[in-house]
């Protein structure tokens, strides 16, 4: 540690331009500060100064970064954050060493082989592989900052996993470490979660597979919601990640056996450019653990076997590859990583293995001899070290100091300052950008780097390639005076010999480098949309992308619109005229918004010149309008004629915040339920302090005596007070005048209902005549009447909930348990606050009206009710059937009969209502059936258009919590149930039925499922479950993360098209996938957990109880 400590002090003492990653990094720190200090969102914000814009933290470990912007904080600025950036650098390398030796007492070596290993993880030497070694991190390397946390957590996170296999106990602080390990490096977590299964699989037998598995589900759930708020989004707009055509193809796919090995072999793996003496150490370790066969050495060797068959990469492993998860975007190359972490422990157990036969083997002045030759053995290393971080300190001193000495480039960069906005340019790598190197030998640092460094809008070389566009920026033609204009290159640094396009004027001459203005054009210009295209992968629409720059489309100003990812109907013909005059009289560029006042006398189109999202939000005149993508991966939205105030306006993904304010109370949790707080307390305090307890109980039996009043009351207390919590959360839906897709229609009903015969209602809505002839009656505004309606159908619908439990005699506290967790379902009152011009709440309410009179055989009120659901949803006919079924076992004949006599009359309703219409259809409507257009719908799922066979599939588990997921917990009791209860059965086929022949609204169709998983859950139970607070806690909590509890939902249609299954982008429904998934598997393992099985210290403490 002294060495490393004295070797990387220049890493703290001055501040120089980076070439490499943490020159982005450095960047990310002070745009994640900034927008903290704007009122802006830290987790997610726009960064504007490279690769045309792009939001870096949607799609990067961001733990790291935030890290330095709380210490900015928590130090009130008095220290820069640029410093405080290299001090977390350095106080992490230099620390490592301690990292691994307490992971490795903590595994279980000896002191020894811990120290061993300590002092060889940070004296690796690999040749920028991006391994371990120091390379990969120091100012001259590679510059991947995250990569430093990620190693110091896997070593944790391998301690930790450790732990939980063999000994059962420290399940919190695994998840914790590996949440953090998730939120510092996704590559590492990804390698984390693959060494967990050997650990889970190594040495599992029949009598402790139960409880291996249940404590790594629970971590891994743990972990997952600690950090969904970072891998949630990113896997749900994965698509707008640049797969880059032009990273070397080794970083995809690694290098293959023959040359891993080799390196191995020659030393170069570990000890490149020195004597191989780690690399013996390591070739002692395995030997140790084929010899000693020790159980943690031959863990050891398995795992380092195994990431370093993983590293040798699709050469070796070919189709082997595409069976590991998430096989697609892999960069095998990092794999190396997980080499580096198993060869160090090895390395160590080497060590130690030598140490333990000298000791025994010799006497004490040889044993003095053999350790003094340890320390000559190393002298190699330290030298190599040394010298690699001399040359390291010499190009830092040389590099500044040959910036500070340019005096011309002071005076560029000063006069920009002074400039108004618009993208610099000052070369690429291959061109004359590549000569502004300072005159430094070693030519490190460039113009553009420096332009990184200040912060200034940039076209420039990327450096991680984040943006679908980057890579275009390969392309840009500094001879073509078009595409100044097309990437908004409003200022040119180049050296006074360089030959640039006409049109560019000089603003300050030195004799090293003259500043031009540009042609840019701006941010925001009117542009001709030209054709539309939809490419169906990211590689075609690079292709097309760059084909259309490279044609010169630029020069034409035509530009043409991408439907790439985007399930919603773009609503804007094209092709769209450029405007003959346009007019742009006020632009203001700010990060992550943009306003512009602009006039055309044409309707046009308008493209701003920042690298599309799905995050940008335009709005036109305080309207927001639909935006699409053009090339070359810019934001464009159509413009009616006339003059216009625009906002563009960056804002984060929806659930981000919601995911991570609820990962960071599931981690304040987890770290409460560690802290065991004695607070010694006066007995007098005691007497002074009155008990609750008391009154609580007396409360209690008041409503058991009472339940049958009590209890109903409660459930729609319940309800009430849910309304009251949702209300502020939940914006009206905006579009269509707030009425929606089909509540137009309703709202044209109700019109008709009221005498206005100059609206045309189109079957089926027309028949649905008891919601808006309700409203119509009311004399009430429309949407405000439905509100009403919808608010006392839902309390309602809570009573008959309560009354529909008790019936299969739960408990009158699970029974009010279940209306909670069916009123934050994000279809049950949130969708009547969200959308409540449709027959939706008034249809559920109706089903467990049908539901209740059925199970209470109360036949004549269940004939009339279903008339009424005959007028309001006329899939509720088909609950005639659960009446017959539910009777029918103790008097078929008659059951028969009298089910027939009470569905008659709603079918024949059913039938008067659309051969004789009250409210008649369009004259050119022809026929009725037809509208439900049963066949498309089939078609959409079956040939799966628009991924909708998934939909079907995932619309009730993606939105129904875990009233769908506990059912699973209990398979044969279920089965067993459904056995018996036939009417409970059809009733859940009925369901999925209708949902595949109704239509495309598979979130809506399947909700009504509530009434049936609500009884599997709380009726076939164990008992046990529930008289354990803790589980019904954790399953309350589970539940509210799984239905998007409070999860923020927009009000334009593309918002709402987002917060539904059955139309949600692949990539959000994907990313919602693994999240529920995640909830769904950790709320059945706390449903079935047996404490005993969790920790074997609990086991033991209860059998010596008992």
């Amino acid at each position: 540690m002294a060495f490393n400590a004295i070797a990387l002090l220049p890493e703290v003492t001055g501040a120089v331009p980076n070439v490499n990653d943490d020159a982005e990094h450095a960047l990310f720190i002070q745009q994640a500060s900034d927008a903290w200090a704007s009122g802006q969102d830290p987790l997610d914000f726009w960064v504007p100064q490279v690769e045309l814009g792009f939001p870096q933290f949607l799609y990067y470990q961001n733990l790291p970064h935030l890290v330095v912007v709380v210490l900015g904080k928590l130090t009130f600025g008095l220290i820069s954050l640029r410093t405080l950036f290299d001090l977390v650098r350095y106080v992490l390398l230099v620390g490592f060493p301690l990292t691994v030796f307490w992971s490795m007492r903590r595994l279980g070596f000896s002191d020894v082989a811990a120290a061993i290993g300590a002092a060889a993880g940070s004296l690796l030497g690999g040749n920028h592989r991006y391994g371990f070694e120091y390379d990969s991190y120091v100012w001259r390397g590679l510059g991947v900052y995250t990569q430093i946390f990620g190693m110091h957590l896997s070593f944790l996170a391998l301690a930790a996993l450790h732990r939980v296999a063999t000994r059962g106990t420290g399940i919190v602080v695994a998840a914790l470490v590996c949440g953090a390990l998730a939120l510092s490096h996704l590559i590492y977590a990804y390698m984390a979660a693959i060494t967990a299964v050997v650990l889970l699989l190594f040495g599992l037998t029949r009598a402790n597979i139960a409880g291996r598995v249940l404590r790594f589900g629970a971590v891994g759930a743990l972990a997952g919601v600690i950090s969904a708020f970072m891998w949630v989004p990113f896997f749900a707009q994965a698509g707008y990640l640049d797969v880059s055509p032009y990273l070397d193809r080794t970083k995809y796919d690694s290098f293959g056996a023959p040359t891993i090995l080799g390196w191995l072999a020659s030393g170069d793996l570990l000890d490149h450019g020195r004597l191989p003496v780690l690399t013996a150490l390591l070739g002692v370790g395995i030997v140790a653990a084929l010899v000693t066969r020790a159980r943690l050495l031959l863990l050891t060797l398995v795992l380092f076997v195994l990431w370093l068959v993983l590293y040798f990469g699709r050469p070796t492993l070919g189709p082997l590859a595409d069976l590991l998860p998430l096989h697609e975007g892999l960069l095998f190359h990092r794999f190396i990583g997980g080499v580096d972490l198993f060869a160090i422990l090895l390395i160590g157990a080497g060590g130690a293995y030598l140490w333990e036969i000298a000791r025994f083997e010799v006497s004490p002045r040889r044993l003095a001899a053999v350790a003094a030759a340890t320390a000559i053995v190393f002298v190699p290393v330290l030298a190599e070290r040394w010298s690699y971080y001399s040359d390291n300190a010499t190009w830092m001193r040389i590099t500044q100091a040959a910036i500070a000495a340019d005096t011309d480039l002071r005076s560029v960069m000063s006069a920009l300052a002074g400039q108004s906005a618009g993208r610099a340019y000052a070369g690429l790598r291959s061109n004359w950008g590549d000569t502004l190197d300072f005159g430094i030998p070693f030519r490190s640092v460039r113009v553009y780097n420096v332009l990184t460094f200040d912060r200034v809008d940039a076209v420039a070389p990327p450096y991680r390639g984040a943006s679908l566009n980057s890579d275009l920026l390969f392309d840009f033609n500094d001879q073509d005076p078009a595409q100044y204009r097309l990437f908004d290159v409003a200022y040119v640094i180049a050296p006074p010999s360089a030959t640039l396009a006409s049109g560019l004027v000089p603003v300050l001459s030195t004799p090293k480098y003259v500043l031009y203005r540009a042609p840019g054009g701006g941010y925001a210009e009117y542009a001709a949309i030209s054709r539309s295209e939809a490419p169906k992968s990211q590689p075609e629409w690079f292709e097309s992308a760059r084909a259309w720059l490279r044609g010169g489309s630029a020069t034409s100003w035509e530009f043409v619109r991408y439907a790439y990812r985007d399930s919603r109907p773009i609503d804007v013909p094209v092709p769209i005229a450029e405007c003959p005059r346009p007019a742009i009289s006020y632009q203001r560029a700010q990060p992550g918004r943009y306003d512009v006042l602009a006039t055309c006398a044409t309707d046009s189109a308008m493209v701003l010149k920042v690298t599309y999202h799905p995050n940008w939000h335009v709005t036109v005149d305080g309207h927001e309008v639909a935006t699409f993508m053009v090339s070359p991966s810019y934001l464009a939205f159509a413009l009616p004629a006339g003059q216009h105030f625009i906002t563009a306006e960056y804002r984060s993904a929806p659930v981000k915040d919601s995911l991570f304010f609820l990962g960071a109370a599931v981690a304040l949790g987890a770290i409460g339920s560690r802290i065991r707080l004695r607070v010694p307390r006066p007995r007098g305090w005691r007497t002074s302090i009155p008990s609750l307890r008391e009154p609580i109980l007396r409360a209690r039996d008041l409503v058991l005596m009472n339940e049958s009043v009590a209890g109903p009351a409660l459930a729609v207390a319940i309800a009430a007070v849910a309304f009251l919590v949702l209300a502020p959360f939940t914006p009206r839906i905006a579009f269509n005048d707030g009425l929606g897709f089909d509540g137009r229609v309703y709202a044209w009903l109700t019109q008709a209902l009221r005498g206005d015969h100059s609206v045309a209602v189109v079957p089926p809505w027309s028949f649905r005549l008891v919601p808006s002839a309700i409203v119509a009656l009311s004399g009430l505004e429309v949407k405000l009447g439905f509100l009403l309606l919808d608010l006392l159908a839902a309390l309602g619908s809570a009573w008959l909930l309560y009354r529909l439990l008790r019936h299969y005699a739960v408990s009158p506290a699970l029974s009010l348990l279940a209306v909670g967790w069916w009123a934050v379902l994000p279809l049950g009152l949130r969708w009547a606050l969200y959308y409540p011009v449709l027959p939706d709440t008034l249809g559920f309410f109706l089903l467990l009206a049908l539901m209740v009179c059925a199970l209470e055989g109360r036949f004549v009120v269940f004939g009339g009710i279903l008339v009424v659901a005959a007028l309001t949803r006329e899939n509720l006919i088909a609950l005639g059937p659960f009446l017959w079924l539910l009777h029918v076992r103790r008097d078929p004949v008659g059951v028969t009969l009298r089910s027939l006599g009470v569905g008659a009359p709603a079918v024949l309703v059913y039938l008067a209502v659309r051969f004789f219409p009250v409210v008649p259809p369009p004259p050119d409507f022809a026929n009725w059936a037809e509208r439900y257009q049963i066949d498309v719908n089939l078609r959409f799922v079956f040939e799966n258009i628009d991924a909708h066979a998934w939909r079907y599939v995932l619309a009730a588990p993606l939105t129904l919590g875990m009233f769908f997921a506990l059912p699973f917990a209990w398979p044969r009791r279920l089965a067993g149930f459904l056995r018996r209860e036939l009417h409970w059965a059809y009733y859940v086929a009925m369901s999925f039925v209708v949902a595949l022949v109704g239509g495309r609204d598979d979130d809506r169709y399947l909700y009504v499922l509530v009434p049936a998983l609500a009884v599997f859950v709380f009726h076939i139970a164990p008992s046990s479950l529930w008289r354990s607070a803790w589980r019904v806690v954790a399953l309350t909590a589970l539940h509210l993360a799984a239905v998007r509890f409070l999860w923020p939902v927009g009000t334009s249609e593309a918002e709402y098209l987002q917060y539904t299954v059955s139309a949600m982008s692949v990539d959000r429904m994907v990313a919602l996938v693994y999240f529920c998934g995640a909830l769904a598997l950790g709320g059945i393992a706390i449903a079935r957990l047996d404490l005993g099985a969790l920790s074997p210290a609990r086991r033991a403490k209860a059998e010596a109880s008992a």
